[in-house]
């Protein structure tokens, strides 16, 4: 099953869909939009465990720590207020805000997080957001400034990657070993 979306839902909405739904569903709010969400796969989460695990194992050196989904984000920013579960979330330095958002594509989200969640991660002021393609093993690398978001590149896993929120370079292999 694909994202399936509802429009024009307030926040207070989207609390009663969530309190009255299976606990195994999951639902995101972005602009007033509903979205389900569909299960991932076996790489995906692959992808996401390397990834988490790999930030987590830098927690002491860099004072940061990643969170995956599920874990609700909630967003309170161009007027609206919004509700997401990005795959790996890095907070540093005891911020509100991610400084950091990884969403690992697939098939039934691919266009939701190149379009309306990297809209929203911009709006609401997330510094790096990153697409990750665990097909093609490449990321894409988004950078805010004067509050917009900038395409830095797209890295393989024979290249490092600078993260503003570290202020270092990893090795984009890690992701996907």
């Amino acid at each position: 099953m694909g994202a399936r979306e509802l429009a024009n839902y307030s926040y207070e909405d989207y609390l009663q869909i969530v309190q009255t739904t299976p606990e195994n569903e999951r639902y995101e709010l972005i602009f007033g939009h509903i979205y389900a969400m569909a299960g991932a796969s076996a790489i995906h989460q692959d992808v996401v465990l390397n990834i988490a695990s790999f930030f987590k194992s830098l927690k002491k050196e860099t004072n940061c720590f990643p969170r995956v989904a599920p874990f609700d984000l909630k967003l309170e920013c161009a007027g609206s207020i919004n509700v997401v579960q990005p795959d790996i979330l890095v907070y540093c330095n005891e911020k509100e805000l991610p400084c950091a958002i990884f969403e690992v594509l697939s098939p039934s989200t691919a266009y939701k997080d190149k379009t309306v969640k990297k809209d929203l991660y911009e709006q609401c002021g997330v510094l790096n957001y990153f697409l990750v393609d665990p097909e093609a093993k490449t990321v894409d690398k988004f950078l805010l400034k004067s509050k917009k978001y900038h395409y830095i590149g797209c890295y393989g896993i024979d290249d490092k990657m600078e993260i503003e929120c570290f202020d270092m370079e990893v090795d984009v292999k890690e992701m996907f070993e």
